[in-house]
C-alpha cells in the first residue's frame, strides 16, 4: 500500500470513529426517540409528519428507528421543535394535534399544518407573538 493510500485509509478510519462517537448506537437511538417524541407531541400520523419534513414515510420510520437525518432534515426538525415548544405555551398540549388539523380563519381558512407545509411558519410565529404580547391585531 502506498503512503498516499495509507493516509486516505487513516483519514477514512478517523472519520468513521468520529461519526460513531457522535452518533453511535446510543446517539442514534436518542435521535430516533427525539423524532418520535416530537411527532407524538404534535399528535400527527407518520404520513402527516413526514410531509412537514419533507421526507417519505419510510425515511421517517428509519429516523424514528435511530437513522441519522440529513442536514436539511435536521434543520427542519430543529425548526419544528422550536415551533412546537412555542405553540405549547399558547395551545393546550392535549389539543395541539386537533388545533393543527382544524381550518383556522387567522390563516385564511387553512389548517395550521398546511401553513407549515407551505413554508409559511412565520404566520404561526406572528400568531404566537400576538398571544404572548397581548397584541390581538
Amino acid at each position: 500500500m502506498s503512503a498516499s493510500n495509507r493516509r486516505r485509509a487513516t483519514a477514512r478510519t478517523k472519520a468513521v470513529k468520529e461519526r460513531d462517537a457522535k452518533g453511535g448506537p446510543a446517539g442514534r437511538a436518542l435521535a430516533g426517540n427525539r423524532v418520535a417524541d416530537l411527532r407524538k407531541q404534535l399528535q400527527l400520523r407518520q404520513k402527516d409528519f413526514a410531509r412537514l419534513l419533507p421526507i417519505s414515510v419510510r425515511s421517517l420510520a428509519t429516523l424514528e428507528q435511530g437513522g441519522l437525518p440529513t442536514s436539511v432534515v435536521s434543520r427542519r426538525l430543529t425548526e419544528l421543535t422550536r415551533l412546537t415548544n412555542a405553540l405549547s405555551k399558547v395551545v393546550e398540549s392535549d389539543s395541539l394535534g386537533d388545533w393543527l388539523q382544524t381550518p383556522n380563519s387567522a390563516f385564511d381558512g387553512l389548517m395550521p399544518i398546511e401553513v407549515i407545509d407551505r413554508g409559511e411558519s412565520d404566520r404561526l410565529w406572528g400568531m404566537i407573538y400576538g398571544f404572548r404580547s397581548g397584541d390581538d391585531s
